[in-house]
């Protein structure tokens, strides 16, 4: 169906997805619990606190602000990290996962959605380079778990 939208309508189809599609809500204490089942490492919590904090990024601040090595990329460690988060809740995990997958133009989940998505400017448009609208795919993490004004 995304495919037949995307052939009629254009790339612009993506925007009103996910207001056709809502987002399954992370409920944030089930997300602190499966945080701390995950046993994450040192770095791992170190990324995942940083995302939370900022709110906003790219794979190229992330690897700048916490020093990464650039392989594996970011984002890839993020998605690793979201894996095993997401195992201690499967049920809202799967959700997420099946609705990642329903607003990707190619219909593949990203894990990492289940902290994160892809951030839309103002006329609704990804902030990717595919879109045209930015160097480098840009991210904002989902509200309920925000912590920069904390």
């Amino acid at each position: 169906m995304l495919k037949e939208l995307i052939e009629e309508f254009g790339r612009d189809v993506m925007s009103h997805l996910f207001t056709i599609r809502p987002r399954p809500k992370t409920p944030l204490k089930a997300f602190e619990k499966a945080l701390k089942q995950a046993n994450l490492s040192k770095s791992e919590e170190e990324l995942i606190e940083y995302i939370r904090y900022t709110g906003c990024f790219t794979q190229v601040s992330l690897t700048q602000a916490l020093k990464l090595r650039t392989k594996p990329p970011a984002l890839s460690i993020l998605c690793r990290i979201c894996s095993k988060i997401g195992a201690n809740f499967p049920e809202h995990f799967a959700a997420v996962r099946q609705w990642s997958m329903e607003v990707n133009e190619y219909g593949i989940s990203w894990d990492g959605d289940l902290i994160c998505s892809t951030a839309l400017n103002i006329d609704g448009k990804r902030l990717t380079p595919e879109a045209g609208t930015t160097q480098y795919h840009t991210f904002v993490v989902h509200q309920e778990l925000f912590q920069g004004l904390n």
